[in-house]
């Protein structure tokens, strides 16, 4: 899920349909991810993290301090200056954001001066979602944005259980994100 929600953090300078960069461009540094799960439409952050609590009675003592470490619902990401460069590039933008998904190839759909809209087709997502897929992201300011990547998702029969309280073969995922600038330098992980 970090890896989702910091490929769209750096999505919002991609674009296929319009040659020009957004008109807003995210600002190097250390940014702030939240983010917010949604499994068939419910809002499933803490269920989430009592499957995290759960793993962690399986785990050695140093994969269970890895895992307490990592929140899924707010992390850090840093964007470097050449990182924020290639950004302003929309076709490597879009590119950034298909390695971040997984094996994903996306489509720009709409542009506006400060946001776009995707879409595409995953086979093998890093963030549960795979087949169909469609996104957007916004950018307030130059230190601010939202979006959101949804589609089905394909997850093991005990998560579902608790996420959503039955079986189904796939399941409709929402990954919803805000992002705000914290600082100029980034603090190591």
């Amino acid at each position: 899920m970090k890896k989702l929600a910091a490929g769209i953090l750096f999505l919002g300078l991609a674009s296929l349909v319009q040659a020009a960069p957004l008109a807003v461009q995210p600002k190097p540094g250390q940014w702030q991810i939240s983010t917010q799960t949604f499994a068939e439409g419910k809002e499933v952050g803490a269920q989430l993290q009592l499957i995290k609590q759960q793993a962690a009675a399986f785990l050695k003592p140093a994969q269970r301090q890895k895992l307490d470490q990592y929140d899924p619902s707010q992390f850090n990401e840093c964007l470097s200056p050449a990182k924020a460069k290639l950004l302003a590039d929309p076709q490597k933008g879009l590119a950034v954001l298909g390695k971040a998904l997984g094996q994903c190839e996306l489509q720009l759909d709409s542009q506006t001066s400060t946001g776009m809209a995707f879409s595409g087709y995953c086979e093998a997502s890093k963030q549960g979602i795979e087949g169909q897929v469609k996104g957007q992201v916004d950018y307030q300011s130059a230190t601010q944005a939202t979006g959101f990547v949804e589609g089905l998702g394909t997850l093991p029969p005990p998560v579902q259980l608790l996420l959503i309280g039955r079986l189904q073969s796939q399941i409709q995922v929402r990954n919803q994100f805000t992002a705000q600038w914290q600082q100029t330098q980034c603090v190591a992980r």
